[in-house]
């Protein structure tokens, strides 16, 4: 039986959560087999923009009080969070989708509009961080030395990566096969399993 939409008991959420899972999961492994890599990833990144733009019109509202507010409540912080985070969701899904539209020029990888949400992305996150116990007075938890640390370790891997420019390439189209044909590969590793399982017991 459904999960109840309005029921948020832990065990409700839990069941939607894996429902959800193995509804999207089992839907998109099965049309993997029939459709394109890119057609699938296409059709993939337009639903998400989709459940973007419902996420952000839904907290819009809020999310323009919070930001009006001359005394936030820790809430607040969240509210804003989540629809700065679905904004840079919708944001990027959409340049993904104009992006395979137009031939997937490589320029367009490189344009100045890619920043705007990649740090709306990142302002997203510390907007969760900074409103402890903002949730029943406990979530988020209460945690400066791992916002601290995590700070630390990014600034960190921007200066070693745009320092060594490490070439990665041979190790990428190492996994070429597994990346390009997940589900193929998938079913040949349980295809020399079930080889292996019967020469064992023959």
């Amino acid at each position: 039986m459904m999960p109840r939409y309005d029921d948020t008991s832990p065990e409700t959420i839990k069941k939607q959560i894996v429902f959800a899972t193995i509804v999207l999961v089992g839907t998109v492994f099965m049309l993997n087999f029939f459709v394109p890599n890119a057609d699938l990833i296409l059709a993939e990144r337009i639903f998400q923009a989709s459940v973007a733009a419902t996420v952000v019109v839904v907290y819009w509202p809020d999310a323009r009080a919070a930001w009006k507010s001359e005394s936030p409540e820790r809430g607040d912080y969240l509210i804003v969070g989540v629809t700065l985070g679905w904004c840079a969701t919708l944001c990027q899904a959409m340049f993904s989708v104009v992006f395979r539209l137009a031939g997937m020029p490589l320029w367009f990888t490189n344009i100045d509009a890619n920043s705007l949400w990649i740090l709306m992305s990142a302002i997203s996150g510390i907007l969760h961080i900074v409103a402890p116990g903002a949730v029943d007075g406990i979530v988020p938890r209460r945690n400066r030395i791992v916002l601290g640390v995590g700070m630390g370790i990014a600034v960190m891997g921007i200066c070693v990566v745009l320092w060594t420019r490490p070439d990665i390439s041979i190790y990428l189209e190492g996994c070429r096969f597994f990346l390009e044909d997940t589900a193929s590969w998938f079913l040949g590793l349980v295809d020399r399993a079930g080889a292996g399982m019967r020469a064992w017991f023959a």
